[in-house]
């Protein structure tokens, strides 16, 4: 019995002693020893960053960005979580001082060395010294726009970050479906090519949300999906265009400059898929917001006066700049642009998908009221052509003679119509609103009753009809009356 009680006491004594001794361990199980760290500290020359006081920069000679934080007391000895919610830092490494000993946080590892698989990379440590450094090869860690707040708070500070995303893809959803019922009432294909669009930069900006790096668990390649997806948005925005713009005349031409720019977007996708060369990257990316750049700057040219291009041309071109600006700030290191993230590019988008949806509304509407005046013009032609044909075999007995000019008058009708509305749009330029602004005058409507026929409001009314005097040469409503009269008296 006395064997065996002391033989007890031997093993507890043991396992007590191995606890304490693995008591420092366990508390730090998400980081590791490293040698050496504090003489590559006095070679760096540490410069405070812009508006933060507590967050200095440095550059070692092996062109690793270095940052310098200082922490404040109350997050001494307390359970803490750094992330920067952007993919253009990771991956990056954290080094904290833990009783005396410099340590290198493990990234996506809690503190009991489980490990998490978040939206953007997470590093779980406790420190008792008050300064912690983070160390990455992208220089946009100089930015400085990391969250560092206690465990029990990130929970509820990235629950918020969702919800915003979540009104970001929402809005998107309902663009979708909005521009997806736009082609089911009108069948216009350019509603089609809209929804591919911005689904194109919804997969880019899942991309830059972290989406696919919580997929991939952080195993992927942010700059080669990066050169697949920007020429493939841009070229459908050109695409957008095109059918947006209506410049059929110029086919030709467009195919073969069209190819062309894919041609060379599949041919610098390529040749950095094979070399890796980042100047590579970054010519692709810049030449395809570039070329966006360009088309919108062609149509808002030749269409100075359409409203509904004007809105989608001023609203994308704001896109592709922010675009530019961001890419430029994180592969370029353009401290200018360092206040553009992706928070501030979801707002702009926003706006976007509002107001070229509703520019696309109004496209749309317009396409089906020329395609219902064309309707009506082949309609006219059909009837005046059949009556042509059947002119000599009328028999006009009483009855019938006043059936026959009832379709006399619907002739003649549709004849003038049409040959007015070609008149205003051959001789005088005129766009398909004013066209209809004109039609308006003609029947002796006021401004007010043709801004409630075109769903229009006055002041774009008065602006029309502004525009329609001084293509007319008319300076009132009765010279463009007399004008009228002109026209249908021309053969």
């Amino acid at each position: 019995m006395g064997f065996n009680f002391s033989h007890e006491i031997k093993n507890k004594t043991v396992f007590l002693l191995l606890f304490l001794c693995l008591t420092p361990f366990l508390s730090y199980a998400n980081t590791v020893l490293v040698s050496g760290f504090e003489e590559s500290l006095h070679e760096l020359h540490f410069t405070p960053l812009k508006g933060a006081a507590n967050i200095a920069s440095a550059t070692d000679q092996e062109k690793m960005s270095w940052l310098q934080v200082q922490l404040s007391n109350q997050y001494l000895n307390k359970p803490l979580i750094l992330q920067f919610t952007s993919i253009h830092v990771d991956p990056y490494f954290v080094y904290i001082k833990c009783q005396g000993k410099w340590q290198k946080v493990i990234p996506n590892t809690d503190q009991n060395g489980g490990d998490i698989n978040s939206q953007f990379q997470e590093n779980h440590f406790t420190t008792d010294y008050p300064t912690i450094y983070i160390v990455s090869k992208s220089t946009y860690i100089n930015k400085g726009d990391f969250l560092l707040v206690e465990r029990g708070e990130f929970r509820s500070v990235s629950l918020k970050n969702l919800v915003k995303l979540e009104m970001f893809y929402s809005l998107y959803l309902i663009s979708i479906v909005v521009n997806f019922g736009l082609y089911f009432i009108f069948r216009e294909r350019v509603s089609l090519v809209y929804c591919l669009f911005i689904t194109s930069i919804i997969i880019m900006c899942l991309l830059e949300d972290g989406f696919f790096y919580f997929l991939s668990n952080g195993t992927y390649d942010k700059t080669r999906l990066l050169t697949t997806f920007m020429p493939i948005s841009c070229s459908l925005f050109i695409f957008f265009m095109y059918h947006f713009l209506d410049i059929k005349k110029l086919s030709n031409q467009l195919k073969y400059g069209y190819v062309a720019l894919l041609g060379l977007f599949s041919f610098l996708g390529c040749f950095y898929y094979l070399t890796g060369y980042e100047w590579v990257f970054i010519l692709l990316v810049n030449s395809a917001l570039g070329s966006a750049v360009v088309v919108i700057i062609l149509g808002t040219t030749y269409f100075k006066t359409d409203l509904p291009i004007r809105l989608i041309a001023y609203t994308f071109s704001v896109v592709a700049f922010t675009a530019m600006a961001y890419y430029y700030s994180v592969y370029c290191n353009g401290q200018v642009f360092y206040f553009i993230d992706m928070a501030k590019i979801h707002v702009i988008l926003m706006l976007a998908f509002v107001l070229s949806g509703y520019a696309l509304w109004l496209k749309v509407k317009k396409l089906k009221t020329a395609h219902d005046v064309l309707q009506l013009e082949v309609k006219s032609l059909k009837v005046s052509y059949e009556n042509k044909i059947n002119h000599q075999s009328i028999v006009r007995t009483p009855l019938i003679k006043e059936e026959y000019n009832e379709v006399e008058e619907l002739k003649v009708v549709d004849s003038n119509f049409v040959k007015q509305n070609y008149v205003l749009r051959k001789v005088y330029n005129c766009t398909d609103r004013e066209i209809e602004v004109i039609n308006c005058i003609w029947k002796g409507l006021t401004n007010q009753e043709i801004a409630e026929e075109l769903f229009i409001s006055l002041s774009t009314t008065k602006q029309h009809v502004s525009n329609t005097y001084i293509k007319l040469n008319v300076k009132n409503r009765s010279q463009a009356m007399i004008l009228r009269s002109q026209i249908l008296k021309e053969e």
